[in-house]
């Protein structure tokens, strides 16, 4: 408390805030941390709506105060306990005005987590989980393009997954395995650079494997998504020299 106090009046020092935090009540402390949540001392802010939320259960306050004390959370990219003060929220508040924000920050804070596609894609997996989530309970919402940009970015990081895998086991010469995960990217029936990737991985793989039919319906499908690729020569070339 008193560590609470010294830090808040080194920061309110002239500002309209000239009494010690204890001395205030719910609608003052709540300035106060609004005060310097605006002034992006998320470290301090979160203090004071940490204490409002430990101190004051009935007040109507609470509920903004612990959808603060998760957005400074974020803000300091702590999203694991901003994940968990969201969920907090929830639970003690199912329908409030920061329901639907706060499922969309829980969202957010897993894709924020999830780490680049040759790691685990556990947290990505949440993201997707949560986003789809989202989207489902809120199809309407404003945050919808954002929602959607985020769960696209993370499914093209599982997708730039399998490739990878797809990758090492084509350089381990376990063509079989290879396939295995370019014909889930290719089930996706998705567009982009990671489609090129693989169907140029599986032209090379079923050249290996003189798989020349394979082969054929790879060229057909490139072809047709991709006309203007430099690699159909090259699938063309696999295919004069079958011989």
């Amino acid at each position: 408390m008193k560590r609470i106090i010294f830090l808040l009046l080194l920061v309110l020092i002239g500002c309209a805030h000239k009494i010690p935090i204890s001395e205030m009540n719910v609608e003052q402390q709540i300035k106060a941390a609004d005060e310097l949540y605006s002034r992006k001392k998320y470290h301090l802010a979160q203090e004071i709506y940490e204490k409002i939320t430990f101190e004051s259960k009935g007040d109507t306050l609470v509920k903004k105060a612990q959808y603060q004390l998760a957005n400074c959370y974020y803000n300091l990219k702590l999203y694991e306990d901003a994940i968990s003060e969201y969920e907090e929220l929830l639970r003690l508040f199912p329908v409030s005005r920061y329901s639907e924000n706060s499922e969309f920050m829980i969202g957010m804070s897993w894709f924020k987590l999830s780490l680049p596609s040759y790691y685990s894609q556990e947290e990505t997996r949440k993201a997707i989980e949560q986003f789809e989530y989202f989207l489902s309970k809120y199809p309407y919402s404003k945050k919808r393009a954002e929602t959607l940009d985020a769960l696209n970015k993370c499914k093209d990081k599982l997708l730039e997954k399998k490739y990878e895998n797809a990758y090492i086991y084509y350089k381990m010469e376990y063509y079989n395995a290879a396939l295995m995960y370019l014909s889930e990217i290719f089930n996706e029936n998705t567009n982009g650079e990671i489609d090129k990737k693989s169907l140029i991985l599986a032209a090379k793989i079923y050249n290996k494997k003189k798989d020349w039919d394979s082969l054929n319906k790879i060229l057909e499908t490139f072809t047709l998504k991709y006309p203007e690729h430099p690699f159909i020569k090259e699938i063309e070339r696999y295919l004069s020299n079958k011989n």
